[in-house]
């Protein structure tokens, strides 16, 4: 009886079908033309799968349609339901301005959630002066630059054109003038919303006036070829006041000498060298001793110049007294001896 009731209630579950997450709510969705958006819808319950649901659109002619039935839509939307049976959600690629809109999701049981898509497209950013003047080189490259506000919107149709014998040529995407070919490209390979135009390899007849045009915006430029200008250098003389002009020569190559060469001379060098030190302290030590034994006889001879120099002479002392009859006379005992240096 329990199992009875278990298969009942589980009958009675899915017999419920899908009920949206976002039901009764209206979100609101940005894309950007040329870009892609996925508009969500999905079961709230992960065990639960809807049998059968649509898309719709309400269209300017103010009716829904069915958006598998308009075929302007048509390569451009992607499913996800295959792959996760609970979720709906819509992908749309390629957006265009006419996808703008409400949407709505709706279940078999007419369960619906809306999503308002809001598409922005691409409006040309103006000069400030209604024409650009703007200057190349023969031989290099310029760029012409042209902008949309939105810088992730790709326009649906973008034109450049060149004015060349009263009448506007196309020169991208279709390249209709022979000069311009192989020679332009656009730089939007990462940003959709930059179309300024790339010449390369410039030459005098690529000069004139350019148009970029988007929808029936358009933006023109006055491009100047000229000769690429050479540097030139002034020279001031010392004897005249007068100006040279010099065409710039390129500086020279410093010479750098190997170290090696610097390693060779030093040794080569320093040979001769080593073979005089012998002959130097040689030279040394015999001037010391002769030097020394000068020296010594100097001495000698000046301690015999001083002996020969001294003189000596004798004092005598005599003492006298009242009574000259009663003292011996002895000379020798009162005699002092002094020396005298003579100067010769």
């Amino acid at each position: 009886m329990r199992d009875h009731l278990y298969l009942v209630l589980f009958t009675i579950h899915f017999s419920t079908g899908c009920f949206l997450s976002s039901e009764q709510k209206t979100s609101e969705i940005t894309g950007y033309t040329g870009g892609s958006v996925v508009l969500p819808c999905s079961c709230a319950d992960p065990q639960s799968t809807a049998d059968t649901f649509t898309w719709q659109f309400y269209s300017s002619r103010r009716q829904w349609v069915q958006v598998f039935d308009d075929e302007k839509y048509s390569g451009r939307r992607v499913l996800f339901n295959e792959s996760s049976p609970k979720n709906l959600s819509l992908l749309i690629s390629g957006l265009r301005m006419e996808d703008e809109g409400f949407y709505k999701c709706m279940t078999e049981e007419h369960i619906i959630s809306s999503i308002l898509l809001k598409v922005k497209g691409c409006d040309l950013v103006e000069n400030t002066v209604s024409t650009t003047v703007v200057t190349g080189y023969s031989g290099e490259s310029v760029v012409l630059p042209c902008f949309c506000t939105e810088l992730l919107a790709k326009p649906e149709k973008i034109q450049w054109m060149m004015y060349l014998e009263n009448t506007y040529e196309e020169i991208y995407p279709n390249e209709k003038i022979e000069s311009h070919k192989d020679r332009v490209k656009l730089l939007n390979q990462t940003t959709p919303g930059n179309l300024s135009l790339h010449i390369s390899a410039l030459a005098a007849e690529h000069g004139g006036v350019y148009t970029c045009s988007v929808s029936s915006k358009r933006v023109s430029y006055i491009l100047h070829v000229e000769e690429k200008p050479h540097i030139h250098t002034i020279s001031l003389s010392t004897h005249q006041p007068s100006h040279q002009t010099q065409k710039l020569t390129p500086p020279r190559q410093p010479h750098y000498t190997p170290q090696y060469v610097f390693i060779v001379l030093a040794v080569i060098l320093s040979v001769p060298l080593l073979a005089l030190l012998p002959f130097i302290y040689w030279r040394y030590r015999g001037g010391r001793n002769v030097k020394k034994m000068t020296s010594d006889e100097e001495e000698l001879n000046g301690e015999q110049d001083n002996r020969d120099d001294v003189m000596y002479s004798a004092v005598v002392h005599v003492k006298t007294a009242s009574t000259p009859a009663q003292i011996e006379s002895n000379p020798a005992e009162h005699t002092e001896y002094a020396s005298v240096k003579v100067k010769r």
